[in-house]
């Protein structure tokens, strides 16, 4: 459904289901072009190719305990004496080999000595007076306390599949296996506009009947929750020019997040001014509460653009279910709407009159046995954010008109 921008406002259109805007923006979505960077500058970016292990690790048969490494051979039965031949730590590789009745001193992480199988931990060792033998106190079998050359993984082995967003953990991995280099999707960048004369900044004077503005910084934090870069391009007032050349300026971006003017006020020119910058409409309108006035569209060189209704909440739920999943797959994840957890209603919801499917606020928490449950947020709607505060997730009411008992199961979306 494309929407015509010269008429909006003025004809009736059909609005669409949610499922429907999902698959509308799903068909106009590819991944980002491929760069490689420095392993330093790789966590929060998504693999676009999947990284194989250039060697075995460990690359030896390493010590997992401090204590000595031994012949095991020689340590059948408690009591073993053996003769120590010096101490090896980690990082160290002298030549050294064990013979028969032999013990090397060894740190956790040096190599084993050739001829040495097992390590002995000092708990279980005493030393003569002289520093000279060594009775190992328990018996020891081949391999203990040694984790085996290629154990983690072998040379050749995967490490990490793509698509997969590189965290902390990741990229230990990958720095442990000597990766410096790594390809991924090229980092989404994000212009995000508040449109409205209404509006002020965050500390600006403010007059009788404006308020501050609060969709810049949140969808600002939201951008870079979704792992894109946010370009924040201020408050735009409501006039033709001004809006155009901002909006022009936007187009350089990869994603475009507008807020505010979508609508069919006298002030809503949004739609109008982007169409006439070569903005393809998609379709304006989800049946939806809260956000119906939302619009998508793709600009002249491709861009992802989402008009996002003018009211926080609006706003919020909007870029979380619609934007969110655009620069997800720009990042080279699946494409698909936003992942959905079933929860548990933690109580009752009476019937409401609107039977627009709602995206109600929610706090979202796990048993003890697992089972996910969910508790609406109270809140006043769209206008009012507060409601969001408490919230870590959306929960789905498809159908408000029907009563929602408490224990009834529920589609939600987790939002930190």
């Amino acid at each position: 459904m494309t929407a015509n921008a010269s008429n909006w406002g003025k004809q009736p259109r059909r609005l669409l289901e949610l499922d429907e805007a999902w698959s509308a923006i799903s068909a106009e979505l590819a991944p980002s072009a491929i760069e490689s960077v420095p392993l330093g500058q790789a966590v929060g970016r998504t693999l676009a190719r999947a990284v194989y292990a250039a060697s075995d690790f460990p690359p030896f048969d390493k010590a997992m305990m401090d204590g000595f490494a031994v012949r095991a051979a020689d340590c059948g039965a408690a009591g073993a004496n053996l003769k120590i031949i010096g101490l090896r730590q980690a990082g160290e590789n002298q030549d050294i080999a064990l013979n028969i009745g032999e013990a090397l001193r060894i740190n956790t992480g040096a190599m084993l000595p050739n001829g040495a199988d097992a390590v002995a931990r000092i708990e279980d060792c005493t030393v003569s007076d002289d520093g000279s033998d060594v009775s190992i106190d328990v018996a020891i079998n081949a391999g203990k306390h040694v984790a085996p050359r290629g154990s983690d993984y072998a040379g050749g082995a995967l490490l990490l599949p793509k698509p997969l967003e590189i965290n902390a953990a990741r990229l230990a991995a990958l720095a442990t296996a000597g990766v410096s280099d790594v390809d991924v999707y090229r980092q989404a960048e994000v212009a995000i506009l508040t449109t409205g004369n209404e509006t002020v900044s965050i500390g600006a004077p403010r007059a009788a009947g404006q308020i501050v503005d609060s969709n810049g910084p949140m969808l600002t934090a939201l951008v870079e929750r979704f792992g894109a870069t946010p370009r924040p391009l201020g408050i735009v007032p409501d006039d033709d020019a001004k809006l155009k050349a901002a909006l022009q300026d936007s187009l350089s971006s990869d994603v475009v997040l507008i807020a505010g003017g979508m609508s069919m006020g006298t002030h809503d020119l949004v739609p109008t001014v982007a169409e006439d910058l070569g903005v393809r409409w998609v379709f304006h309108g989800v049946r939806m509460r809260p956000g119906k006035p939302v619009a998508y569209g793709r600009g002249p060189d491709g861009q992802q653009v989402f008009g996002l209704p003018g009211n926080p909440v609006s706003a919020f739920v909007c870029a979380t279910v619609f934007a969110q999943m655009a620069i997800r797959a720009l990042h080279g994840h699946p494409i698909r709407p936003p992942k959905m957890l079933r929860a548990h209603n933690a109580r009752r919801l009476d019937p409401k009159g609107d039977d627009r499917p709602a995206f109600l606020p929610a706090l979202i928490w796990q048993d003890a046995k697992g089972k996910h449950w969910a508790d609406a947020c109270a809140w006043r709607g769209s206008g009012d954010p507060f409601g969001l505060v408490m919230a870590n997730g959306l929960m789905l009411r498809r159908d408000p008109t029907g009563v929602l008992a408490a224990g009834d199961r529920i589609e939600v979306v987790l939002v930190r």
